[in-house]
């Protein structure tokens, strides 16, 4: 068993403990001491890090009441030998921000629209909450106002173990998930939570909770957000983005919104003007190609291009076999990739199957794709003999003839 005792005092990042066992698995070194102030993880918090007697320790598992510190090289003091542990408190501290920001937040999300938090989880520089509610964008900016307004009142953070009486008397936020030992974390006017995390001593060390993003989260909402630490390298890299931006753009701050949503519209008329521009071009080619023939029969064409897309070969098919007595066998390469598109005109006898044609004549060279009676496309990014696969599809229709 080892003392908890990161649960009484969360400040406290060098110490000195007795080691009791030192464990090898899989290559890891698992060290139990007396009594630790690291911190396992657990309870949507990440472990601490830092070292004993200049050990890394880079990991903190917990095992019923055992905490083990791992680290993958070997330690050179022994059982029984008394060590010195610094903790890395910076990454400590910037945990305890996060662990009493998330209390905050969840509060006056409950307190504010009855949300309960469901789920909660601190990452490498952010952290999650899960809500059972959907909310609006309206309702996540007020419920970021209140508990930015609780970090400013300067509340206290204290840790309780009440009797069974004194917990039936105690507004939990949440029912404890265990049935003894159990510990409350109080923000006074604010809230009351069962939790074993580690927590600063007054709500102003938090700093700012700063809400990131929400997405829908089964039948509630997934915030994403920061606190202290986190929170300020969020705004800062904002920050960086949003000047970077108005250096690029040659816009003011509040500018750059409006200039953005012109700069799309522009492109997309751009991109409807080409495609119209396009089309027209393809239209006239279709025309040139078209005058050569001059028999009512079937006229099967075949198409070569370069440095033409899947869409443009397809959309000049299409326009071809508009006409009709049309059968085209079109072919076009963009950078490494080959595209191949077959399509008939809708007069076509159903004997010239595009689809099944694909599939037996086209397949076997290894170029994936399929279509119906009328268009088959396909493609493939590693290379293939286009001449064998025209030849063999002109022989093909021939043979139909």
């Amino acid at each position: 068993m080892t003392i908890k005792s990161f649960l009484n005092d969360a400040y406290t990042h060098q110490f000195n403990a007795k080691v009791t066992s030192i464990e090898q698995e899989n290559q890891l070194y698992k060290i139990q001491l007396d009594h630790t102030f690291f911190y396992p993880e657990g309870g949507g918090q990440p472990c601490d890090h830092g070292n004993i007697e200049m050990l890394e320790i880079a990991d903190v598992q917990i095992d019923q009441e055992d905490i083990f510190h791992i680290s993958k090289d070997c330690p050179k003091f022994k059982v029984g030998e008394n060590v010195t542990c610094k903790i890395d408190f910076s990454r400590r501290f910037t945990l305890m921000q996060q662990h009493t920001g998330q209390h905050i937040l969840s509060s006056c999300a409950e307190k504010l629209y009855e949300a309960n938090t469901i789920g909660f989880h601190i990452g490498a520089d952010y952290v999650t909450i899960d809500l059972d509610q959907k909310l609006t964008q309206d309702q996540i900016v007020k419920i970021e106002n209140s508990a930015n307004q609780v970090i400013y009142s300067n509340k206290e953070v204290i840790a309780h173990y009440p009797t069974a009486e004194e917990l039936a008397n105690m507004p939990l936020r949440k029912q404890p998930k265990v049935t003894e030992n159990i510990r409350v974390i109080e923000i006074v006017e604010s809230d009351f939570s069962p939790c074993g995390g580690t927590h600063v001593k007054t709500t102003s060390e938090v700093g700012i909770i700063k809400i990131k993003k929400t997405e829908p989260y089964k039948s509630g909402i997934r915030i994403e957000f920061g606190c202290g630490g986190f929170a300020l390298k969020f705004i800062q890299e904002r920050n960086e983005t949003i000047n970077s931006l108005m250096k690029l753009f040659s816009v003011k701050d509040n500018e750059i919104l409006n200039f953005t949503e012109q700069l799309l519209e522009s492109q997309k008329n751009d991109r409807a003007n080409l495609q119209a521009l396009k089309e027209q071009l393809y239209k006239t080619q279709v025309a040139q190609i078209l005058e050569q023939f001059d028999s009512e029969e079937i006229k099967v064409i075949t198409l070569t291009e370069t440095d033409m897309s899947m869409t443009d070969l397809r959309l000049k098919c299409n326009i071809l076999c508009e006409a009709e007595n049309i059968i085209v066998l079109a072919v076009s390469s963009e950078g490494e990739k080959t595209h191949l598109v077959l399509s008939k005109s809708k007069n076509v006898s159903q004997e010239f199957n595009m689809g099944q044609l694909f599939k037996s004549e086209i397949a076997p060279f290894g170029v994936k794709g399929g279509g119906n009676p009328f268009v088959a496309q396909g493609g493939s990014s590693d290379a293939v003999n286009i001449d064998e696969i025209m030849a063999t599809l002109e022989d093909k229709i021939q043979k139909m003839f």
